[in-house]
């Protein structure tokens, strides 16, 4: 196989690419092309002077996103520029913090891979990886790391913590076969992040601003590849050839999952949580995070089941292209779109492989593609990010708040943001109408778990009240779309399920409300009979678990009937709830309005029973609610 060439422009946060790819005829393959809806692997297609292919391109598949880099432990000041782009030329990575070649690095950039946990001792490793069936639990075994040593792998010091950084690991999950007939699943666990020093003598400081975990249903084939490198060459294996990970002579090539109600997991030894807020590509999520055997650190345990999402890929001539869009592209490197030098557009080797969050180039591209995707993937992972974290959220090092998973092309990757005027927690989402065939609608679905005492604190709710919520999934003209919908709450969580729902952009709306305390009612189940239940929530214990019975709840279908555990059903909010259309509770409870301020200005407002200022916010007053 003649080696492709890729080269890769990225920031110091790799927010977007740009690919500028040159690949042989023989390895273009637009999964697309085929006219069945069943999940396969996107590989990219013929780019700009290959058979004639011109105009600029877009591409929404963050299943290659996990995929760029090698670990490297660098040296930031020799690196990257002052504006947190790369430099050209020759780079240096640090075999660990001894190495004499980065004696007078002060400034660290840090990309680790993890790798299997050898010893009870061991910090920053991935202690297991699983299958969940209906005839239980099937423990995954570690095969080899593939390649067997990447070119900047590095030594770390759980000590300082800085965690080891190595090649991705290949596991064998025995009789859990995926779309290539064999039980073979590679894994990515990485963390990025930096570290400071005043000389080579002094104890760094190391922070870690991003966690990813993503697991690859994979099948192993021979051939001549190139290793991906810690400053993102090397990709022509990864994103022409379809491999998850590769040596220079053997692919780990991306297959499908299972999608039969298989949930996947995978437990990792971190000294601490990594962080309170996790999100990604997942159904059914559930999650503990507990002591480690050695009470020396903590074990973040998640798992669920595989989702399938649609890919968006175009390609347009450039005067077709809106003006917002042609203004987007012209910014050039180190952003997207303009190549210096070369004066038309349509010359532009380039193809956009767009963040997750970009939702204006999305519904912009939507109706060159004609609402349709190009492929559907199956896929798994989750993330975490310790940036832009809301005051509302702030919460303690050894427990997790919650997880949000959507299997939306697009998606905000965080938390829900708190609306203050609706008194809901909202959610973006996007993504094209329909699946490959362009006749069938793609159906979406959306995950929340948060911890029952981090909701009652956003809301001011009382600790012994049970918190019940409704769902609302608003297009972007206001009009809402039909969904079916599952509410629970069940120790110490409160989660939430929505499903069947249409695209393109919805905003996903929860507006949680709590009713008044009571005797009887059905004890866990949110929105259950008049009256409400009697659970008191609670905070979990080290995160908790939040494997929640997904039938101990209120089912919603697009009709606005629902249903609760024992079958009372009503037509239109939740059984239990306080608004109109479901049956009220037995005591109203009064509500309060107080306002907080902060230094700098801030100020904020929360309403409910026993309203809260976030922490950093002082209270200012507080008034009975008319």
């Amino acid at each position: 196989m003649a080696r492709s060439k890729a080269s890769i422009s990225i920031g110091r946060t790799v927010l977007a690419c740009v690919l500028a790819i040159s690949l042989p005829t023989s390895a273009i393959h637009i999964a697309a092309a085929a006219t069945s809806d069943d999940p396969k692997t996107f590989l990219l297609p013929a780019f700009n002077g290959e058979n004639g292919a011109s105009g600029v391109g877009v591409i929404f598949d963050d299943s290659q996103a996990a995929l760029s880099y090698a670990s490297g432990l660098g040296d930031t000041n020799v690196n990257f520029n002052p504006d947190g782009n790369q430099t050209f030329g020759a780079k240096l990575y640090c075999k660990n913090l001894q190495d004499p070649a980065c004696a007078n690095t002060k400034n660290f950039s840090i990309f680790a891979i993890l790798q299997p946990c050898k010893s009870e001792s061991d910090l920053y490793c991935i202690q297991e990886v699983y299958a969940k069936t209906s005839g239980g639990k099937v423990s995954g075994k570690y095969v080899e790391s593939i390649p067997a040593a990447g070119p900047t792998d590095f030594v770390g010091d759980s000590a300082v913590g800085l965690p080891s950084g190595g090649p991705p690991s290949v596991w064998q999950i025995p009789g859990i076969k995926n779309s290539s007939g064999g039980d073979s699943y590679s894994l990515f666990v990485s963390t990025r992040g930096k570290g400071q020093r005043s000389s080579a003598s002094s104890v760094p400081t190391f922070q870690f601003n991003e966690y990813t975990v993503a697991l690859y249903a994979t099948s192993m084939k021979s051939g001549t590849y190139q290793l991906v490198t810690a400053d993102g060459n090397g990709l022509d294996a990864i994103v022409g050839g379809g491999c998850a990970t590769n040596s220079e002579s053997k692919c780990a090539l991306r297959e499908s999952f299972p999608m039969d109600g298989t949930s996947f997991g995978v437990s990792i030894r971190f000294p601490k949580a990594p962080s309170n807020w996790f999100y990604g590509r997942l159904s059914k999520p559930s999650f503990t995070l507990n002591k480690s055997a050695s009470g020396s650190a903590v074990v973040l345990d998640v798992s669920g089941e595989p989702v399938t999402v649609p890919v968006l890929y175009g390609k347009s001539p450039w005067a077709s292209l809106s003006p917002d869009l042609q203004k987007y592209y012209q910014g050039g490197f180190p952003s997207v779109g303009k190549m210096y030098g070369v004066s038309d557009p349509n010359k532009w080797d380039v193809a956009h492989l767009a963040s997750s969050k970009d939702f204006d180039v999305l519904k912009a591209w939507i109706p060159i593609v004609k609402d349709t995707a190009a492929a559907l993937t199956t896929q798994w992972y989750f993330k975490a990010s310790n940036e832009g974290s809301d005051p509302r959220f702030a919460s303690r090092d050894d427990q997790v708040d919650g997880i949000v998973t959507s299997n939306a092309t697009a998606y905000v990757p965080g938390p829900p943001t708190f609306n203050q005027q609706t008194q809901s927690l909202e959610y973006q989402v996007g993504a094209p109408h329909y699946k490959p065939s362009g006749t069938e609608k793609f159906r979406g679905t959306y995950d929340l778990t948060i911890r029952a005492d981090a909701a009652r604190a956003i809301y001011g709710f009382a600790k012994n009240v049970p918190v019940k919520a409704t769902v609302s999934i608003v297009s972007e003209n206001g009009q809402e779309i039909a969904a079916q919908e599952q509410v629970g709450e069940k120790d110490g969580w409160f989660f939430l399920r929505a499903e069947n729902f249409t695209f393109s952009s919805p905003k996903l709306r929860v507006k949680l409300v709590q009713s008044g305390a009571s005797s009887g009612g059905s004890s866990g189940s949110a929105g259950g009979s008049a009256g409400g239940g009697n659970n008191s929530g609670g905070s979990g214990n080290q995160g908790g678990n939040n494997q929640g019975n997904y039938a101990d709840t209120v089912k919603c279908d697009g009709s606005g009937k629902c249903c609760d555990a024992s079958g009372k059903c009503t037509t239109g909010n939740p059984v239990g709830t306080n608004n109109s259309g479901g049956s009220k509770s037995a005591a109203a409870a009064k509500t309060y309005v107080v306002k907080c301020s902060a230094k700098g200005g801030k100020s904020w407002v929360a309403r409910g029973v026993n309203p809260k200022c976030p922490k950093g916010y002082k209270q200012v007053s507080k008034k009975l609610e008319k």
